[in-house]
């Protein structure tokens, strides 16, 4: 038990050591004293064609509550009873999903990645199903 607490405390320390490290600016960070402050890096990265990609914050919905969350939750368990098994890792992983359902990205392997288990695995037909019932329920504009 003594191991365990004090390689907590190394780790933490040095955690802390490492993140004060990364400070900028100052008299020993090699960044003269009278240069300005390095720009501010926005939440978002224009693209080729001059939009701005989303911050993935902004593709997040907001959680849902009342009737939303009991619709979310009633949507999952008529595709499979398990997928709202633990109701607030099922919305969190709702959640994700619809960020990567606007985000563009593998939707159909991110459900499955995020809805299965190493017990039970995701059908390709259960995380379409997935992704439709989020586009109803959750992830609308």
């Amino acid at each position: 038990m003594r191991i365990h607490l004090t390689a907590a405390v190394l780790t933490g320390a040095a955690l802390l050591l490492a993140l004060t490290a990364c400070t900028s600016g100052g008299a020993d960070s090699g960044t003269p004293a009278d240069s300005p402050a390095p720009a501010a890096t926005p939440t978002s990265s224009p693209t080729a064609a001059g939009s701005a990609v989303p911050d993935i914050a902004d593709l997040l919905p907001d959680e849902p509550t009342g009737a939303k969350r009991t619709a979310l939750l009633a949507a999952l368990k008529a595709i499979d009873p398990a997928f709202a098994k633990d109701a607030d890792k099922a919305i969190a992983n709702a959640r994700n999903q619809c960020s990567t359902i606007s985000g563009g990205g593998d939707a159909v392997k991110a459900a499955q990645s995020r809805f299965g288990t190493a017990d039970r695995q995701v059908t390709e037909a259960q995380a379409e199903a997935v992704n439709e019932a989020l586009r109803k329920t959750l992830c609308t504009s």
